[in-house]
């Protein structure tokens, strides 16, 4: 099973709002906006998952990622994420927030360990042709007081026949509001990293983001998506 197909999504909350929220990440503006509404609300009002915290934050702001809903899904016996993956996935996820959404509009450049956090199928992409996307660094430093808030994290796992996890998506919405040398700036970005072991680490193999970005003047869009790997 190759490429972004073999990302896990969302199952619970109607099937109509999973596919809109699928479309969205392949489609244009209008659905983007749609669809951010759409999954905070689903995302936030989801439950069951524990209260980890990623173990290193690093943005001014103090946005920190929570861990939401988890759900799995298995080819053979019952699977289970077990809690250090969580925590490495949650930890990984922070890690992208910080590094490449808030390091840019607080201090004006993506961290140079935003890389690291992808495998190497993906890394190329991420930071090359998507690195616009998947980042802000074309919004620059913002002006004044940033406010930032975040969905929970839902974590969606995939098992082999085995019932070992092989695949871990992270779905999550991050909102981040400031002022630009126009006025007032307002971002609205849903992201899902697909996480797979990579050289005794789970990184990122896959990765669908689509990003609003509002200013005075105008309103632009755009998404990107890449995937590598296979069920083993």
């Amino acid at each position: 099973m190759a490429s972004w197909r073999a990302v896990p999504s969302p199952r619970k909350g109607s099937k109509n709002a999973n596919n809109v929220r699928s479309a969205a990440l392949i489609g244009g503006s209008i659905v983007i906006v749609a669809v951010l509404a759409l999954v905070l609300a689903k995302l936030i009002g989801s439950g069951g998952g524990k209260a980890a915290k990623p173990k290193n934050v690093d943005n001014s702001v103090g946005l920190v990622l929570k861990l939401g809903a988890i759900d799995v899904q298995s080819a053979g016996p019952p699977a289970r994420i077990k809690t250090p993956v969580q925590q490495a996935v949650l930890d990984a996820s922070q890690s992208y927030v910080d590094d490449a959404i808030l390091a840019p509009v607080e201090k004006g450049k993506v961290k140079d360990k935003y890389a690291d956090i992808f495998g190497r199928g993906v890394r190329d992409a991420a930071t090359g042709h998507d690195r616009a996307a998947l980042t802000e660094v074309r919004t620059g430093k913002l002006k004044g007081t940033l406010r930032a808030t975040a969905s929970k994290v839902r974590l969606d796992g995939m098992g082999n026949q085995t019932g070992k996890v092989v695949l871990v998506a992270a779905t999550f919405v991050v909102n981040v509001n400031g002022k630009g040398s126009g006025g007032p700036v307002k971002i609205q970005r849903l992201t899902e990293l697909t996480f797979a072991p990579e050289d005794g680490r789970w990184v990122v193999t896959a990765y669908r983001v689509g990003v609003k970005r509002t200013t005075n003047a105008q309103t632009s869009a755009a998404v990107a998506r890449a995937g590598t790997g296979a069920i083993q």
